[in-house]
C-alpha cells in the first residue's frame, strides 16, 4: 500500500506522540497489567497496516520502550500511610495511569499519593483510566446536611495532580451529568455494546422470526437511558420499572401486572449492583423483586450491569441472594476480582467481560489524538448487523470483547 506525502506525515506525528507514552497502574490495576499491555501493544500495531522498514523499527522501539508498565513501588508503612515512587524517568513524559477502586477510601488514598508523586517528579500529563469511579450516587443534596461527594472526588483528584491532569477516562456513571463535575475533558465509555454483542449471541435463536422475544428493562427511571441503548443495538423493545428510593439502602419497585412474557427473555440493565435486593429482592424479610416478578409473568430473565459493588445487607452478601435467585448475571471487571478464585467460585450464576480492548483504544486515541466517538460510533453500527464479528472467551472467570 502506498501512501500520500500527508498520509505518511500524519503516520510519522502518531509515532512520535507514542514515543512519549509512559503506562503506570495502581496496585488494584496490576492482576491485568500483563493483558492490558498485550492488548495496548496489539492495538498499536493494528492501527499502523503495512509498515515502512523505518516505520517497522520504530513500532518495535516503542514496544519495548514505552508499551510496558513502568517500574514503581506501592506500600503502605506500620501506620498504614501510602509511599509510593516511580523507578523510571517520566520528566516531561505523558503518563497513562490504570487505577481501579475495590475498596474506595484505601483505593483513593492510594491514587491521590500517586498523583502527587508524577506532579512532584515532573510529567508533561496524566491521563487517568478509571473504569469505576466511587461516590457517583452522591451526586445531590436530596436532605438537609449531606455532602455532593460525586464533585468532591473529582476537586480532590485535580488537587493532586493539578493542571497536569490532562483527562479522565470511566465507564458508565451513574448518571451521565456528573460529567460536569470535572472541569476538563471526561469520557465517559459504555459496556452496553459489549452486553448487546453478548446477548445477541447468547439468545440468537430469540431474535428470529418477525418478533422478538427478548425485552429490555431498566430496574428505574435512571436506567431508562442505558435499557433504550441497549434495546436499540439488539433491535429489540424495552420498558422500565417504576422504583422509589425510601431511604438509604432501601428501595421499593412497583410490579408490572398484565404483561404475558411466556417464553420471552427479559435483560434487566444496570449502571451498578450493590446488595442486589432491590433487583433479586429480600427472601429473608419476605420482599421480592422485579426478577421475581418478571419470572411470573413468565420470563426467564437475564441481569447485566458495568460494575459489581455486590456488598452485604442484613448480614447477607450479594452472592447468596443471586445464587437463590437463580438468575445469570454479566459484569465487567471495572471492579478488580475480589481475591484469587472468586470469579470461579461464583461462575453458577456469575460471568465476566474485560473492558481491555476498550480501554487500549481508548489509549491509542487520547495519546495521538483521535477521536474516540468516531471509534464507539462504529463498534456501535458493527454490532446491530446479524453478522456480527466480536471475540467469546470463555474461560475461567470468562472474558468477552468486542473487536
Amino acid at each position: 500500500m502506498s501512501f500520500s506525502a500527508v498520509e505518511r506525515l500524519n503516520r510519522h506525528h502518531k509515532l512520535s506522540r507514542l514515543s512519549d507514552v509512559v503506562l503506570l497502574s495502581s496496585r488494584s490495576a496490576e492482576p491485568h497489567q500483563k493483558q492490558l499491555e498485550g492488548m495496548i501493544q496489539k492495538r498499536v500495531y493494528k492501527e499502523f497496516p503495512e509498515p515502512s522498514s523505518e516505520e517497522e523499527e520504530i513500532l518495535a522501539g516503542i514496544a519495548e520502550k514505552n508499551l510496558h508498565f513502568c517500574s514503581r513501588t506501592i506500600k503502605q508503612h506500620n501506620n498504614q500511610e501510602f509511599f509510593t515512587q516511580i523507578n523510571e524517568n517520566v520528566r516531561e513524559k505523558d503518563v497513562h495511569l490504570f487505577h481501579k477502586f475495590q475498596d474506595p477510601n484505601v483505593d483513593l488514598v492510594e491514587l491521590l499519593v500517586i498523583g502527587d508523586n508524577l506532579k512532584r517528579a515532573g510529567v508533561k500529563s496524566t491521563t487517568l483510566y478509571v473504569p469505576f469511579l466511587p461516590y457517583m450516587r452522591q451526586d445531590k443534596k436530596d436532605d438537609g446536611r449531606v455532602p455532593i461527594t460525586a464533585s468532591g472526588l473529582f476537586d480532590w483528584l485535580f488537587a493532586s495532580m493539578g493542571q497536569r491532569l490532562k483527562r479522565i477516562v470511566t465507564f458508565d456513571l451513574h448518571a451521565q451529568q456528573e460529567q460536569g463535575y470535572f472541569d476538563g475533558p471526561l469520557d465517559e465509555l459504555s459496556a452496553i455494546p459489549e452486553f448487546a454483542a453478548y446477548y445477541r449471541e447468547k439468545l440468537k435463536d430469540s431474535f428470529k422470526g418477525e418478533e422478538k422475544q427478548v425485552i429490555v428493562f431498566a430496574a428505574d427511571a435512571g436506567g431508562a437511558k442505558k435499557a433504550k441503548k441497549l434495546a436499540r443495538l439488539l433491535d429489540t423493545q424495552y420498558q422500565v420499572f417504576d422504583k422509589d428510593r425510601l431511604a438509604h439502602g432501601r428501595a421499593e419497585t412497583k410490579q408490572l401486572l398484565g404483561l404475558d412474557l411466556s417464553e420471552k427473555k427479559a435483560i434487566i440493565v444496570e449502571d451498578m449492583i450493590d446488595s442486589g435486593g432491590s433487583l433479586v429482592g429480600e427472601y429473608e424479610t419476605g420482599k421480592n423483586g422485579p426478577v421475581q416478578n418478571l419470572q411470573e409473568l413468565g420470563a426467564e430473565v437475564y441481569i447485566c450491569a458495568t460494575h459489581a459493588i455486590l456488598s452485604r445487607k442484613n448480614s447477607i452478601s450479594a452472592e447468596e441472594r443471586f445464587r437463590r435467585a437463580g438468575v445469570p448475571v454479566l459484569f465487567t471487571d471495572s471492579i478488580p476480582e475480589r481475591h484469587e478464585g472468586y470469579y470461579q467460585e461464583n461462575k453458577d450464576w456469575m460471568n465476566i467481560f474485560s473492558l481491555d480492548y476498550t480501554l487500549a483504544k481508548a489509549f491509542y486515541c487520547n495519546q495521538v489524538g483521535e477521536s474516540i466517538s468516531a471509534f464507539l460510533r462504529n463498534r456501535e453500527e458493527r454490532l446491530k448487523v446479524k453478522d456480527m464479528n466480536f471475540i467469546l472467551q470463555n474461560g475461567e472467570g470468562g472474558q468477552v470483547y468486542v473487536e
